[in-house]
């Protein structure tokens, strides 16, 4: 699985919740962490979750991560920068 295929599966997966803003994505080892907002989301308004759609590296499987689940892993884990995902012409 490459991140570029992981990507494209959160971003479906988001779609269902109508989550469609691409706002971070972090490397925790074993999977890949993708964070989406709702369109015009505001710190101001609740939002309605806070979790990561995960993809397995080894085997695309979707899952979900927050962090306070587990803070020693959030904390370990390697920020991506979302805009090399520009490249792809399908994100942001």
């Amino acid at each position: 699985m490459t991140l570029h295929d992981a990507y494209i599966k959160a971003k479906d997966e988001a779609k269902k919740s109508g989550l469609t803003v691409f706002t971070a994505c972090g490397d925790y080892g074993d999977f890949w962490g993708f964070r989406f907002w709702p369109n015009g989301f505001s710190l101001d308004k609740p939002s309605g979750g806070g979790a990561d759609i995960t993809v397995n590296k080894k085997t695309g499987n979707i899952g979900s991560f927050i962090p306070t689940m587990d803070l020693d892993l959030f904390d370990k884990r390697k920020p991506i920068p979302i805009d090399q995902f520009a490249e792809y012409n399908v994100a942001i």
